[in-house]
């Protein structure tokens, strides 16, 4: 197997084995080849796993052209809706396969990756009717558990909903997940949130899918529980879901990139509601108002633990009240 990383991770793993630690404690290491560019790569891969975020998913496509010209396929890790489009428009759908993965992991520093959750593992769908069965040997041989699902919408969107808990809030809000499930009225936000996305993905013919330690399907119907009885249920399974770990979109604000996956995790529910006339009011309020942040990091203070200020944003005449 090799990596290709930016050149700080390459001269990392160059200098020493990839660190794999476990957020309770213990690590293991694992040396693991490293190029910052394809040039550097000695034969041309079969197999391409694609990982990087949303937003560098269109930087990558001159590399992943090429690679696909020389006969690999791409697989694409990645969180959020829209990434399988764009790689089938790019490469074609002969050389697109789509996957998850619900493991939760952070890269504190180049060449070291924690493991928050004990549990998780792999889900694979097909973008074009291909036969799963090669992928799915190859990852089980892992030793982590694989599902597969009916359809590439039905696996990322499954996953989508996973994503969006406790994830945009967050955020602007820079809380922890627990803390967003133990005020009622936070948590009202969440409900609406996911509940709009159930919506939206129902109108439009999109099932669910359960994955390697996350019922999703059990979680749809928790969250369509009274609001009191779905937060009790919730609380602790949501906040223990990614360990310690803040979420996706918080860490893009806390690093001051620039940059956010919000288009691809609530801006995904804001187009999928529009086109299948669901409205999605309270995702497009949290799409708004993560975008503003992320290109002006000055707005971001005025949220920064203070959730009477979302809430007077999310109870503006765009967004109707909380149910």
């Amino acid at each position: 197997m090799t990596l290709l990383g930016r050149p700080a991770l390459r001269d990392a793993l160059v200098a020493r084995p990839l660190t794999i630690a476990e957020e309770g404690g213990g690590k293991r290491t694992a040396p693991v080849r490293a190029v910052a560019g394809i040039d550097e790569l000695p034969d041309p891969p079969g197999l391409v796993i694609l990982t990087v975020k949303s937003y560098d998913t269109a930087a990558a496509l001159p590399d992943l052209r090429r690679l696909v010209d020389a006969g690999a396929t791409v697989l694409t890790l990645q969180n959020g809706v829209g990434n399988e489009e764009a790689l089938v428009a790019a490469l074609g759908a002969a050389a697109v396969r789509s996957g998850a993965f619900t493991i939760s992991v952070s890269a504190p520093e180049p060449g070291c990756v924690v493991r928050h959750t004990p549990k998780g593992g792999f889900g694979f769908a097909p973008v074009a009717a291909e036969d799963l069965a090669p992928l799915t040997a190859r990852f089980a041989a892992t030793g982590l558990p694989v599902v597969t699902a009916r359809s590439y919408r039905v696996l990322k969107w499954s996953k989508l909903l996973l994503n969006l808990l406790a994830n945009a809030q967050s955020a602007l809000l820079d809380l922890p997940p627990a803390a967003l499930f133990a005020d009622p009225r936070l948590f009202a936000i969440e409900r609406r949130a996911f509940l709009e996305a159930r919506a939206a993905t129902r109108a439009a013919g999109i099932g669910l899918t359960d994955l390697p330690a996350y019922p999703v399907r059990a979680l749809a119907a928790a969250m369509a529980l009274p609001a009191p009885l779905a937060r009790r249920l919730l609380a602790a399974r949501v906040g223990g879901g990614r360990g310690g770990k803040m979420p996706s979109l918080w860490n893009d604000l806390s690093a001051g990139k620039g940059r956010g996956e919000a288009p691809w995790y609530n801006g995904a529910v804001v187009a999928l509601g529009a086109r299948v006339g669901v409205p999605t009011p309270v995702n497009a309020a949290l799409a708004r108002l993560l975008a503003a942040v992320v290109a002006d990091p000055a707005a971001w203070a005025p949220f920064r633990g203070h959730p009477e200020r979302l809430l007077r944003e999310l109870a503006a005449p765009a967004a109707p009240p909380l149910a």
